[in-house]
């Protein structure tokens, strides 16, 4: 075990002034121990270590044109799943993040796909959650955050997909 010691400098004469400048130094120290606010689910961190800030459940639309992705979209973000024609199973997502706060704190987009009822309140998700990589935000900034991917899945069971779950996951000082 190491031992301290604290040496009081002359311009803390008194017990108090000591007191208060000591308590900045742990202060500070303690700033600049804490973890790194990276780490989020797309830094291969548990996803349980992350805290969901903003979800939401669409169904997929029918594609626009033939052969073409099937999309999504709400409140906060949109993206597309391609299911029809060659079915590659490729996604993509964007999505809309809002830092509240002057802190850092790192954010994530998750998505995952299911097959549910037609308003995806009730799905059994047939992938499991695929996280973008993390990205830092501080000072109350807006970032659009993106990701993609390819599910690996057949074409019938690609086809069979009807919902789509978006997720952004937090790690620091979420806002």
């Amino acid at each position: 075990m190491k031992h301290c010691n604290i040496v009081i400098a002359p311009a803390c004469d008194t017990p108090l002034r000591a007191f208060f400048t000591l308590s900045a130094c742990v202060a500070l120290l303690g700033c600049a121990a804490a973890p790194d606010s990276g780490g989020t689910p797309g830094d291969g961190v548990a996803e349980s270590q992350a805290r969901i800030v903003r979800q939401m459940d669409r169904p997929l639309q029918p594609a626009s044109q033939a052969g073409g992705p099937r999309q999504f979209s709400g409140s906060f973000g949109r993206g597309s799943l391609n299911t029809t024609g060659n079915a590659t199973g490729e996604w993509q997502v964007r999505a809309e993040v809002t830092h509240g706060r002057l802190r850092c704190a790192t954010y994530a987009l998750g998505v995952r796909f299911g097959v549910g009822n037609a308003s995806c309140s009730e799905v059994d998700w047939k992938s499991r959650m695929e996280w973008s990589d993390g990205r830092q935000q501080c000072n109350s900034a807006t970032l659009v955050h993106s990701a993609t991917g390819r599910l690996d899945s057949r074409r019938r069971d690609l086809s069979a997909l009807n919902c789509v779950q978006v997720s952004v996951g937090c790690r620091g000082t979420c806002g």
